[in-house]
């Protein structure tokens, strides 16, 4: 049962154009746009608005809203419910802090 859970990532991935921040990408088509995200390197997509704290996807299944994105210009989506489609506008609310 795992090896078809990864196995989009494996075996030559359909793949699918989407534009993370103004940039164009190409993601397994099969992916979440929090799980594109993370397979682009976004270790961050938004800041707690209290603390200013970088937040990034936690539980992957909706619960926890850490993931809050722009998609499509759609504000305050959760980027682990969502699949990428082709074309797909993402934008993360912060700036990728420097490591």
């Amino acid at each position: 049962m795992t090896d078809s859970l990864f196995s989009c990532l494996i075996e030559n991935p359909l793949q699918c154009t989407v534009v993370v921040n103004n940039v164009e990408h190409q993601v397994p088509a099969q992916l979440s746009v929090a799980g594109a995200l993370l397979y682009l390197g976004h270790r961050q997509v938004r800041q707690h608005s209290v603390s200013g704290e970088a937040r990034a996807p936690f539980c992957h299944m909706g619960v926890c809203f850490e993931c809050l994105v722009t998609i499509n210009k759609g504000q305050q989506q959760r980027a682990c419910l969502q699949q990428v489609m082709p074309n797909m506008r993402i934008d993360t609310v912060t700036k990728e802090l420097t490591q």
